[in-house]
């Protein structure tokens, strides 16, 4: 990706406008007047030793960190507050990748616009909640689609999905211009695990908070629906991170289960 593009892709965004308020040298992207992306047109007072074309972009301190853990092309912004900024070397980056993360800033500057003013720029996501025999035959199928493709296809992974537990379970699932975009359920204690537990947490727009939406929607289920004090969950080695955002703490060794290495983890209300 070179820098036209990713200036013909920024401003394409609904309501984007541009200035240079800091120099000749950065162009300043702005969404309701807040700036959301600087993109650094070479030379000038804002150029590094290394001169490689880079952007800096807002987003959360945790998605920032993700990313920098991730990719070594995405460090701390060099000018902007190091928490909510980082500066991306776009050029050796997949312009998909690139795309995604400009859009990303996008939602979450639009995401603090007032109400009224929001509702011009994103589509509020939906929330779902429902009792097994109050699921709809397409909502069920809809729900076991998205789980056989992401934990038996996607994950490569032959398991019986189809438990026995989720007739005793609270359904929870989120939807975005109608598309399915996350999902759990919330098991009764005595059911899937001895304990209230959370599971099948699966969301299909990853990077964008909508996983850790589902959970403390399930969590708050969890407590209302079954006056929760513990929940546990059988959480995949990998996303132990994750569950420790949401308030869950390792409980268990590692573990292998449906050939995928797991921890047991476990959230109190004391810890909340």
């Amino acid at each position: 990706m070179n820098i036209e593009q990713v200036r013909e892709y920024t401003l394409s965004l609904y309501g984007v406008t541009e200035d240079q308020p800091f120099g000749e040298d950065i162009i300043t992207f702005r969404l309701e007047g807040k700036i959301f992306i600087c993109l650094w047109l070479g030379g000038g007072k804002h150029d590094m030793k290394n001169s490689a074309p880079r952007l800096a972009l807002k987003l959360s301190p945790e998605r920032n960190e993700e990313l920098r853990e991730q990719f070594a092309n995405v460090t701390p912004a060099w000018h902007w507050n190091k928490k909510h900024w980082s500066d991306v070397y776009y050029e050796s980056l997949e312009a998909a990748q690139v795309e995604d993360w400009i859009k990303e800033s996008y939602r979450l500057v639009a995401s603090k616009l007032p109400k009224a003013v929001r509702q011009k720029y994103i589509q509020e996501a939906v929330l779902h909640k429902k009792l097994f025999q109050e699921l709809t035959t397409d909502e069920l199928y809809e729900l076991l689609r998205v789980r056989s493709e992401v934990f038996v296809v996607e994950q490569d992974c032959a398991y019986q999905d189809m438990d026995g537990d989720d007739q005793k379970s609270i359904h929870l699932w989120m939807t975005l211009a109608g598309k399915t975009i996350a999902l759990a359920r919330v098991c009764p204690a005595g059911t899937h695990m001895k304990e209230i537990s959370i599971g099948r947490v699966i969301t299909t727009e990853r990077g964008k908070g909508y996983g850790k939406q589902i959970m403390l929607y399930a969590i708050d289920a969890a407590i209302k629906h079954f006056d929760a004090k513990r929940i546990d969950i059988e959480a995949q080695e990998y996303a132990k991170r994750f569950y420790e955002n949401v308030g869950f703490k390792q409980s268990s060794d590692t573990f292998m289960l449906d050939g995928i290495p797991h921890i047991k983890m476990t959230w109190t209300s004391e810890q909340s």
